[in-house]
């Protein structure tokens, strides 16, 4: 909490630092484009020594029915935060579908290992508070790649500190340190594998644009933008982008 909490400053730093500078419609607001390329540089190669070895042998260890548990278990976990931004951004509809998918998988789904609700025609989706502030009219602010985490900005910097404050687990009381610590450790181990393994088609077609940086920056914004719009993409923007609509949204791949 206290990591989220500095990024949080930072970003709101970056907020005011960028806030006076000019752009011009259609224009890439990448300010710090020198340091996103060197993190960039950096992040690629942990994820090639690293990140990237751990997930393919994740993939190879493991059924895909396993792996499809593992990213209910992960989302249905999060249904709490994106039931709140659902109502931060008022959107009944969408709160109703989110509160029924929880019930229904928490019980019948045993745990959210098993989407029940999708099944029921329930369909999955996702907010967080970064998107809240896009809707309340917030700008992102400039392009960051920030290290291990990835792509980011300001606007969205702070909507991750403020959804840990919304995630239940963040309150809830346990026996001792060492639980707290468990469990979330594990959370986090096991939202990086599942995340990775998702996203290994993605990387290597990255990978094998002319410019990675600038597919992965563009990637990102058009993802980002997709989202805030809840999935209605804007056929004027991105004429000229790979098909990255997905690349940073996981939580609806399947490996088999």
């Amino acid at each position: 909490m206290r990591i989220t909490s500095l990024i949080a400053l930072a970003a709101l730093g970056l907020v005011s630092c960028a806030s006076t500078a000019e752009t011009t419609p259609g224009s890439v607001n990448d300010p710090y484009e020198g340091w996103n390329r060197d993190v960039f540089a950096f992040n690629e190669a942990v994820d090639k020594a690293v990140l990237e070895p751990a997930a393919r042998g994740y993939r190879a260890a493991t059924p895909g029915f396993f792996r499809t548990g593992v990213r209910n278990f992960l989302s249905n976990l999060n249904a709490p935060v994106i039931f709140v931004n659902d109502v931060l951004q008022a959107e009944p509809e969408r709160a109703g579908t989110t509160f029924s998918r929880f019930a229904i998988n928490t019980t019948l789904g045993i745990g959210g290992l098993f989407d029940v609700a999708g099944a029921s025609g329930l369909e999955r989706h996702s907010e967080d508070f970064g998107q809240t502030l896009a809707v309340w009219g917030v700008d992102s602010g400039p392009f960051l790649v920030m290290p291990i985490i990835g792509p980011s900005n300001p606007r969205d910097l702070i909507g991750a500190g403020v959804d840990r404050a919304f995630d239940p687990l963040t309150w809830t009381q346990f026996e001792d340190d060492d639980t707290r610590t468990t469990i979330n450790v594990t959370r986090g181990v096991l939202g990086a594998l599942s995340a990775r393994e998702g996203l290994i088609e993605t990387f290597e077609t990255l990978r094998e644009q002319p410019e990675p940086y600038i597919a992965y920056r563009r990637a990102y914004m058009a993802q980002r933008e997709a989202a805030i719009r809840n999935g209605r993409e804007d056929p004027d923007e991105y004429q000229n982008l790979p098909d990255f609509d997905d690349s940073f949204d996981f939580e609806d791949e399947e490996s088999e």
